[in-house]
């Protein structure tokens, strides 16, 4: 386990690799731990960073800074505090895309590209359920027999429920066309076809599914939330 600290608060974080850095951002329903396979898979090319957003897996469960803008500030202070060479590649999942895309949209010249997966697209393409639900109960609920890795049945019990409530009411209130549009970096975005908690874009947003504006869209048949 490694260990950064901002202030008081603690910042749990893994790196593995050499090569261009890519720092991943996990989403409400667990930690830096889901994006190992990952961080094994791109290790030989790539120096890859995950680390633990406030409230959720071992970093400090800091009150008062369960906002999108506070995650923004704290990725900052993460490249900033390691050292990480810049620009840097971000991979967000859910919550975590919507920190990158935000990151990316404020400081261009930090980011070299953006993946985003199971980005919410507005406040209605979100499972209602996230923003009242026990972290625990809301993933079997939801994922039920589609949640096969016990890593998100573990790490999912260290959440803070006001880290991910709070974030999913005020996601539930934001769109995010016009940062994709705005973005000044090439972005690509993955979607789960079958996702129960951010449904892939449609009707006024199908045209995200359509290249364009340095935009890149792949969308992953009979996949949920975990592609």
């Amino acid at each position: 386990m490694s260990i950064t600290t901002v202030g008081s608060n603690l910042i749990h974080y893994e790196v593995l690799g050499r090569g261009h850095p890519l720092v991943f951002i996990h989403g409400w329903l667990g930690s830096w731990r889901y994006w190992w396979p990952t961080m094994q898979g791109l290790s030989a090319r790539h120096r890859v960073f995950a680390f633990d957003l406030w409230g959720f897996g071992d970093s400090s469960k800091a009150k008062g800074m369960y906002s999108l803008q506070a995650y923004e500030e704290m990725l900052d202070q993460f490249i900033d505090k390691l050292g990480i060479a810049t620009p840097v590649t971000l991979v967000g999942h859910a919550l975590g895309a919507a920190v990158a895309l935000r990151y990316t949209k404020k400081n261009p010249e930090l980011v070299n590209k953006l993946v985003t997966v199971s980005l919410p697209i507005n406040g209605g393409y979100i499972n209602a359920r996230l923003a009242n639900s026990q972290p625990d109960s809301f993933v079997s609920k939801v994922l039920g027999k589609a949640n096969s890795f016990s890593e998100i049945d573990s790490e999912v019990r260290k959440t803070d429920q006001d880290a991910m409530n709070n974030l999913a009411n005020e996601l539930q209130n934001t769109n995010f066309v016009a940062d994709l549009d705005e973005c000044e970096r090439p972005i690509l975005l993955i979607f789960g076809e079958e996702d129960a908690i951010v449904k892939p874009p449609s009707g006024d947003y199908e045209h995200l599914q359509r290249p364009g504006n340095n935009r890149y869209y792949v969308g992953i048949d009979n996949c949920n939330h975990f592609p």
